[in-house]
């Protein structure tokens, strides 16, 4: 059974790996944005981008929450020979998929761009559908290179496949960087399609390189395991449905709304979501692996520990960080988007969509751990079951929220806070996977004392900002805002001592020899 020091020393390793993918997904939305501002023109990237993208983050999701169990239970109950068909059947079985949703979704790009932004003109869409039908062949790589990733999970090699995002964000960053003024847009393109055959590549390679994989053609289940794998699969398809419902109202309401609301949801919605994979998607990574033996073996104490202990260390790490993200919108905004096309007008524009985002970042970290414990015991109706609700709690309150109370922009990532909430509420109250086990009263009580240093961190580093003020230089503003988050969260670290909800010496435990991944 892990501890909680292990469990967050292999979450820093993730996280610290994971920092770089994010650091640069966050360059690539720079780069984007330096030349596309927020427009017209950004909005028909987005619009081509949309189904490819929702496409390769469910790859993402389908790995962690399908296949890290599938490669654990194989390992657990089988010899090591079934293991590499298990990896094999996967490979086979994904790359056939995308091939065909490729395939399929390349020929239907043109209505697909009519259905998600009604509010186009006739050369807006020609041109987005044009972006698309590339676009979605980049799911193929994606989702081989997500097999590897998460085989390499399940052994617990965290290190190179938490980087992976790296290399495909740096091949995206330098297309657009050396090739935007030839290509245009489809250096963009051409940077996602050189970024995962870069991922597949790497990650393939360490695989076959540390471990006696033997490859065969093969689309046969194994037994027991690979039934789990097709209810999970089931379950993430359904799911997917959902999601894509989902993205498809916000695009089509957007589309009617001022230019570059798409864009503007889009950066803020995905830097949201950036900070919490970061935080709670590291943490449930890490922990992933080991909650599935734990449910394998019917290990229940063990189990309940580690979960336990994910839920306390997501909460401490993140709440500093959400302060600092409600407090300080517009100076972060700045420093990250403020140049070339992208204008004063525009940073105050995304500040405020950021800010609403940025309500949600607790409770959809959340939601994120909790899809890691469903997976890891295969609740698959109970995932179903949430995702129904959130797909139609989110479309509906989108609905309500810009059409009919006409809230603008706005209304979007307020209509996602309202629907976690509601979530939240019906988890805790239905006890789904017997959630109620775990927010016993030491959590209760850690959580009162979070909230209370997390107020105090609000306080010192809304009374800073306003001592030293913003300087508008690019360095000048990353000086500022180190300087005051980093007091704001020293206080809270501060506080959080003081109280002895966590010891000097937890953390020099934690840091007294590195991890390894």
């Amino acid at each position: 059974m892990p501890s909680k020091r292990h469990l967050l020393r292999s979450s820093m390793v993730v996280g610290s790996f994971a920092f770089l993918g994010s650091l640069t997904g966050i360059l690539v939305e720079i780069a984007i944005a330096a030349h596309l501002g927020l427009s017209r023109n950004s909005d028909i990237f987005y619009i081509a981008y949309t189904v490819p993208y929702i496409i390769t983050n469910l790859i993402s999701a389908t790995g962690q929450f399908s296949l890290v169990p599938f490669f654990s239970s194989l390992e657990t109950d089988s010899i090591a020979h079934d293991l590499w068909q298990g990896l094999s059947y996967a490979l086979n079985l994904v790359a056939l998929g995308l091939i065909i949703l490729a395939v399929s979704g390349a020929l239907l790009a043109p209505w697909v761009i009519r259905g998600i932004a009604p509010g186009f003109t006739a050369s807006q869409s020609q041109m987005s559908a044009q972006l698309a039908r590339w676009l979605f062949f980049i799911i193929v790589p994606a989702g081989v290179a997500e097999v590897f990733r998460s085989f390499l999970f399940s052994q617990h090699r965290f290190a190179l496949g938490s980087a992976a995002g790296f290399f495909r964000n740096v091949s995206v960053i330098a297309f657009i960087v050396f090739g935007f003024h030839r290509y245009g847009d489809y250096s963009i393109v051409m940077g996602y399609f050189a970024g995962y055959l870069a991922q597949v590549s790497i990650l393939g390679g360490q695989v076959f390189w540390s471990f006696p994989v033997r490859y065969r053609w093969m689309l046969r289940g194994l037994g027991k395991a690979s039934r789990r794998l097709h209810g999970a699969g089931a379950s993430q398809i359904a799911s997917a449905m959902g999601w894509q419902a989902v993205v498809l109202v916000e695009r089509i309401i957007a589309s009617f709304l001022p230019p570059g609301t798409i864009t503007a949801l889009n950066y803020g919605f995905k830097i949201m979501t950036t900070i919490a994979e970061l935080v709670a998607g590291s943490i449930g990574t890490s922990s992933l692996p080991s909650l599935s033996r734990a449910f394998a073996r019917k290990a229940e104490a063990a189990e309940r520990k580690t979960f336990r202990d994910a839920i306390e260390i997501t909460l401490v790490l993140l709440s500093p960080i959400a302060v600092c993200c409600l407090v300080l919108p517009h100076p972060i905004m700045q420093l990250v988007f403020q140049r070339g096309n992208f204008s004063a007008a525009a940073t105050g524009r995304m500040a405020f969509i950021f800010f609403c985002y940025s309500l949600s970042l607790l409770p959809f970290s959340g939601l994120r751990l909790l899809n890691f414990y469903l997976f890891a015991r295969h609740e698959m109706k109970v995932f179903l079951g949430l995702s129904a609700l959130y797909t139609g709690a989110v479309a509906g309150l989108d609905l309500l929220y810009v059409v009919v109370l006409h809230w603008g922009a706005k209304g979007i990532p307020l209509a996602l806070l309202t629907c976690l909430g509601i979530i939240g509420l019906a988890v805790y109250s239905k006890n789904l996977a017997g959630i109620r086990r775990f927010f016993n009263r030491e959590l209760g009580v850690l959580a009162g004392k979070d909230l209370i240093a997390s107020l105090l961190a609000a306080i010192v580093i809304w009374r800073l900002s306003l001592w030293i003020h913003a300087p508008q230089s690019s360095g000048g503003l990353l000086l500022f805002l180190c300087v005051v988050c980093g007091i704001g969260c020293v206080a809270f670290l501060a506080m959080m001592i003081a109280w002895r909800a966590i010891s000097t010496s937890q953390i020099l435990k934690i840091l007294e020899r590195p991890a390894h991944g």
